[in-house]
C-alpha cells in the first residue's frame, strides 16, 4: 500500500515537471503558431493524466481506511478471544516465574491465573545478579570450591532453578533474598510443576542472552520442570536463538495475544517456538487432528 502510494506522488511530481518544462519551451518560442498548438494538447493530456491520478489517489487512500479499519477489528478481537483459548489448561499446575530480562506484564500473571495455574513463587533479578565483589563470600557461606565469579554466578542460577523446581532447598532462595541479589513472592518451599522465564532476546544472535538465565533454565529442565522462554516487546525475538537450543518452548513476545495463547499452550504440552519471532513458522502450535485436549 505504501509502495502505490509513493509511487503515484513521485508520477505527480514527474508530470508537473514536464508541464514546467513545456511551459518553459513555450514562453521562450511565442509567436509559433505550431508550438503553440502543442503546448495545448500537451497541457491537455497532463490535465487528464492528473484527473486520473487524483481518482486513483482517492481509490487508494479508501483502501488504506478499509485495511486499517480491518486491522484495528483483528486486533480487538484477538485480545478478546485470549481468555476463550486459554481459560481451564493449567487447572491446578504450580508454575513459577522469573523476571530476569524484566518484570511480568499483569497480562501475563492474570492469563496463569485464567488458565487454572496457581502461580508462584515469582523471582525477580536485582541489578543483575552482580556477584563479582562478593563471590569469595558467596563460595565461603555455602561451602563451594568456585571462587571465580562466572563459575559462582552459573552455579548459583542453575541451584535456583533447582530449588524453586523440587522445592528442597529454600534456604538457598532465603540466602539469595538476603544478600538482595533476588526478590521473591510467593512460596518457594514446594515444588513447581512449570516455569516462566522472562528472558532476555534483545540483540542479534542472542548477544544479550545472559548466562544467568541459560544457566536457570538448566537447572530447570534438569528438574523435569516444562519451561517457557517469553520475551516482550518490539525487539524481541531478535536474540531467541540460544534459548531454542534448550529443551524448552519459546516465545517471542508475549505481550501479543498469540504469544499470550502461545505461551499458556506451550505450558500445557504443546512444546515449540511460538510467537511470530525469528526462526519460528507458526503463531501457534497446529490444532490437533483428534480435536482439542
Amino acid at each position: 500500500m505504501i509502495i502505490d502510494i509513493r509511487y503515484h506522488i513521485i508520477t505527480l511530481v514527474a508530470v508537473f515537471l514536464m508541464l514546467g518544462l513545456g511551459i518553459l519551451i513555450g514562453t521562450t518560442m511565442v509567436g509559433n503558431e505550431a508550438l503553440t498548438k502543442q503546448q495545448e494538447q500537451l497541457a491537455d493530456r497532463l490535465e487528464k493524466q492528473l484527473n486520473v491520478l487524483r481518482l486513483e489517489n482517492v481509490k487508494v487512500q479508501e483502501r488504506c481506511e478499509r485495511v486499517e479499519a480491518e486491522n484495528a477489528a483483528l486486533t480487538a478481537f484477538a485480545r478478546e478471544v485470549v481468555p476463550f483459548a486459554i481459560a481451564g489448561r493449567l487447572q491446578n499446575v504450580r508454575v513459577a516465574v522469573f523476571e530476569v530480562g524484566g518484570p511480568a506484564s499483569p497480562e501475563l500473571l492474570n492469563d496463569l491465573k485464567t488458565a487454572g495455574a496457581v502461580v508462584g513463587p515469582v523471582v525477580t533479578l536485582v541489578s543483575g545478579f552482580d556477584v563479582a565483589g562478593a563471590a569469595p563470600k558467596i563460595s565461603a557461606d555455602l561451602g563451594w570450591a568456585e571462587k571465580d565469579p562466572t563459575a559462582v554466578s552459573d552455579r548459583l542460577a542453575n541451584e535456583l532453578g533447582r530449588a524453586v523446581a523440587t522445592g528442597q532447598n529454600p534456604n538457598l532462595v532465603r540466602y539469595l533474598a538476603e544478600q538482595r541479589l533476588i526478590r521473591v513472592t510467593g512460596d518457594f518451599a514446594l515444588p513447581v510443576q512449570a516455569g516462566v522465564v522472562i528472558g532476555d532476546f534483545g540483540d542479534e544472535r542472542g548477544a544479550r542472552a545472559g548466562r544467568f538465565d541459560l544457566a536457570l533454565l538448566d537447572g530447570l529442565v534438569k528438574e523435569g520442570v516444562t519451561v517457557v522462554a517469553v520475551g516482550t516487546g518490539e525487539e524481541a525475538g531478535k536474540g531467541i536463538e540460544e534459548y531454542q537450543k534448550r529443551k524448552i518452548s519459546t516465545v517471542a513476545d508475549g505481550e501479543t495475544p498469540w504469544g499470550r495463547v502461545g505461551l499458556i499452550l506451550a505450558l500445557s504440552g504443546y512444546p515449540g517456538h511460538y510467537g511470530g519471532g525469528a526462526g519460528e513458522k507458526h503463531f501457534l502450535p497446529p490444532y490437533p487432528a483428534g480435536g482439542a485436549r
